[in-house]
């Protein structure tokens, strides 16, 4: 594990949802927007719904990869890939803060009583900033 520098947190906290990256059979990538919150430093956590490809991505193959940037100059952005737990039907899932449901439509509410919980471990972050020096290059 290791921990998400202060900038990345507050970027997290700001963009509510990200895009997620997952590989399924055979290494085809998928990538869909999820609704997170940051538990703490060193973990992310968002609620899976519908159970399409993320989730039988992390059923087969338990790592993901999130991305997020400054939207205004100087563009600071960062990719952080990690191991995902799924939770379901325990306090884990119970747990998960009404702001990760904000936005969705009314059919919502009858999903939210089956939703999983995807609980991902930091293990790597990189500097994605777009600049000739430092992007790409791991950071923690």
């Amino acid at each position: 594990m290791v921990m998400m520098p202060d900038g990345l947190i507050v970027l997290l906290r700001d963009w509510h949802s990200v895009p997620v990256a997952t590989t399924g059979v055979g290494g085809i990538p998928n990538v869909a927007a999820k609704s997170i919150t940051v538990r703490d430093p060193e973990t992310v956590i968002w609620g899976e719904l519908y159970y399409m490809q993320t989730y039988e991505n992390l059923v087969q193959n338990p790592v993901a990869s999130i991305c997020v940037w400054e939207w205004t100059p100087p563009f600071t952005a960062y990719k952080v890939k990690g191991r995902a737990v799924i939770h379901r039907h325990d306090e884990v899932t119970a747990a998960l803060n009404k702001d990760v449901w904000a936005g969705h439509t009314e059919e919502f509410a009858a999903r939210i009583e089956n939703m999983a919980a995807v609980v991902l471990t930091v293990e790597e972050i990189y500097d994605q900033t777009p600049r000739l020096w430092g992007a790409g290059e791991r950071i923690a």
